[in-house]
């Protein structure tokens, strides 16, 4: 071995392709919980291509003594891309941009070192497996000139490579993931991390250049119920501000605004309806709680959520999409109503324009005492920097103005309401938000706090560890409500405040993982069932409760889901709102649900479609035909660039403008 070491004549082409093709085949088979052959042959096809392009622009250097080590060195740090995109998928399960990996690196490293060290400590034969065939060629390589002949057949096999990845990808379901229906998680999946990466940096440059389309959607002939005929028929109106979308796009002097605007004009605003104004002048306290699911309450362990559960207006199939990049994602679609199309960043973009939509800025302009609070570390996020920007006059949390909260991991969620609540009780009428973490992963007593606080709650309860601390940190939740509620009791003024609870994402701290440190798939454990998919894992409970409410018996059975927050409650606020720039719908106006997925599938009433497999599921006595299918598809696709293209082109500080005029 001793006399092969720096000996072997090994082409840097030939290192950069086998790296390449090594690296991809490693992420999707460590990471991929199905295997589809024709999915993994695209991945390999693109990856010779990959290898080949990276092969060829070394080769002009690895003939050099020294040009073996910058080309074992650059294929390094490409190899390290792979091995951070396997740690971050092995821990939110699914993949992220550069740009958000790099946004969120800071608050990783500080909050979570110990995770990281773990990481490391129990997988480093992964970090050994992506490293080896930079290690090899680093020892045993010598450097070899690559003639220009070589370059030429390298060339020609680059070309075919790519010409069979396309071929392979027009012949299968994928081919939309490239375009209109691309999302980096699922390009990822479908063609692997070197093609996600290149389409995530074309789409973004697309976006400031490329000109906007939507579909042209056709809105089918309903024919209205026959009605008894009746003296006090109430004939509502839309929900639309006084913007003339056509007059602004023909005015606009940026053809993309003007798409914006033309887009928005052909979308049916909804209706006002009996319950618009129901909450007119009440104070709102609105809570993004972390990784809270259906399953915590209880009517004996959790008695006060399960009041404000089945007491308040009742939503029978309610759904928080896994948007990625894990809480501000979720935060985001609760708070600002649209689709968060760019991941990790999404929060801190769009508070670049004005979001006068939000709840926190509309009952800003009413006068409304505001504030939002958190109770781990005030820089997480940015949220020092971001969450004024929501419509809230103050932000504080732990190193940030909030005191009376134990610096522990996670913070106390009752330790938080008690130091807060005396700050705005008597400021009527208040706007607050809440960003809760007691229910943050991981879960165990010993590294979860609140696990630790509240163990003896669920101490007997039939489940495995893990899935016990999860209901143990979420009963600080629960504790915090009970107190919450008791205060405004206190005051009489229970019947006048509004509490909504909404979660961020799925715990996905219960998910088979190193990085959570589960062996097995506790999350299948606490849903009670062997097998999942995205419609069984996102499956939540929306708590919207208002003293005033106990009794009603209100139920929503459509499905709902988290885009339908803002929306809802502007018309319960009876607020004056434009429904047209919202992506989801007032969930009493009569519009038929939809909820979608980043990934391009969705759920109505009528079924659900997995754009995943392609494949559409209708619900129990549904029929529906390919025109029916392929009208949401295109309404999805729609919304989602509708999103993106709010966010790219700041399009809230157009109107902003327009309303000033």
């Amino acid at each position: 071995m001793r006399e092969k070491l720096g000996k072997c004549p090994i082409p840097v082409w030939l290192f950069a392709v086998v790296t390449a093709v090594y690296c991809e085949s490693l992420l999707h088979l460590w990471t991929m919980k199905s295997f589809d052959p024709g999915r993994f042959a695209a991945v390999l096809a693109f990856a010779l291509g990959f290898g080949g392009i990276l092969g060829l622009m070394l080769s002009f250097i690895g003939g050099k003594k020294w040009g073996k080590w910058v080309s074992a060195g650059l294929m390094t740090l490409v190899t390290i891309v792979y091995i951070v995109e396997y740690f971050v998928n092995d821990a939110y399960m699914c993949y992220m941009p550069l740009a958000t990996l790099l946004s969120g690196a800071q608050g990783v490293a500080t909050d979570f070192s110990g995770i990281v060290v773990h990481l490391i400590a129990q997988n480093y034969w992964r970090i050994l497996g992506f490293l080896l065939m930079p290690a090899l060629y680093a020892l045993l390589a010598a450097p070899v000139q690559t003639r220009w002949q070589t370059r030429g057949i390298v060339l020609a096999c680059v070309a075919a490579a790519y010409g069979l990845s396309f071929g392979l990808v027009r012949s299968g379901t994928d081919a939309e993931r490239m375009n209109d229906a691309y999302n980096f998680d699922s390009a990822v999946r479908c063609f692997g991390l070197n093609v996600g990466t290149v389409l995530e940096q074309t789409h973004s440059a697309m976006a400031e250049t490329a000109e906007v389309e939507f579909v042209p959607v056709e809105i089918p002939e309903t024919v209205p119920a026959e009605q008894e005929p009746s003296e006090e028929a109430v004939v509502y109106e839309p929900n639309v501000m006084g913007f003339d979308f056509d007059a602004l796009a023909r005015s606009a002097g940026n053809s993309n605004i003007a798409a914006l605007h033309s887009y928005v004009s052909s979308v049916q605003p909804t209706m006002k309806n009996a319950y618009t104004g129901l909450f007119a002048g009440k104070n709102l306290i609105l809570i993004t709680a972390e990784a809270f699911t259906s399953e915590v309450i209880d009517p004996e362990r959790t008695p006060t959520l399960y009041r404000l559960a089945t007491q308040g207006i009742q939503f029978r199939d309610y759904y928080q999409p896994a948007w990625g990049a894990s809480t501000t994602t979720g935060e985001f679609s609760n708070v600002v109503g649209l689709v968060p199309t760019t991941a990790g960043m999404c929060m801190k973009e769009a508070v670049q324009q004005d979001l006068f939509l939000t709840m926190g800025h509309q009952l800003q302009a009413q006068n409304y005492y505001s504030a939002a609070y958190h109770n781990h570390n005030k820089d997480f996020y940015d949220r020092d920097k971001t969450h004024t920007k929501l419509g809230y006059d103050r932000f504080l949390a732990l190193y940030g103005g909030l005191e009376g909260v134990q610096a522990v991991f996670p913070e106390s969620d009752l330790e938080m309401i008690n130091a807060t609540v005396p700050q705005y009780i008597d400021q009527q009428p208040f706007s607050i938000y809440y960003m809760t973490v007691s229910g943050h992963c991981m879960y165990s007593q010993r590294e979860n706090a609140m696990a630790r606080k509240n163990y003896d709650v669920v101490a007997g309860m039939d489940h495995c560890e893990a899935v016990k601390c999860y209901y143990a940190s979420q009963q600080e939740l629960e504790y915090a409500m009970q107190s919450l509620v008791q205060q405004l009791e206190d005051a009489g003024i229970a019947d006048d405040t509004v509490i909504v609870i909404a979660t961020d994402h799925y715990p996905y701290g219960l998910e088979r993982s190193s990085a959570w440190r589960n062996t097995s798939d506790y999350l299948a454990e606490l849903y009670g069932v062997e097998k999942y998919d995205k419609f069984i894992r996102d499956h939540n409970s929306l708590i919207l409760w208002s003293g005033c409410l106990e009794g009603k018996n209100i139920v929503v059975d459509e499905p709902v889901y988290s885009l339908d927050i803002l929306p809802t409650l502007s018309n319960l606020f009876g607020l004056d709102y434009d429904s047209r720039l919202l992506v989801g719908r007032d969930v009493f106006s009569g519009e038929s649900p939809l909820v979608l997925w980043p990934d391009y599938s969705w759920k109505t009433d009528k079924g659900q479609y997995d754009a995943q497999n392609g494949t559409f599921t209708p619900a129990e006595g549904k029929t529906v035909n390919e025109d029916y299918l392929a009208r949401i598809k295109s309404i999805v696709r729609n919304k989602i660039d509708y999103s993106r293209q709010v966010q790219n082109l700041d399009y809230f500080n157009y109107l902003a403008k327009a309303r000033q005029k």
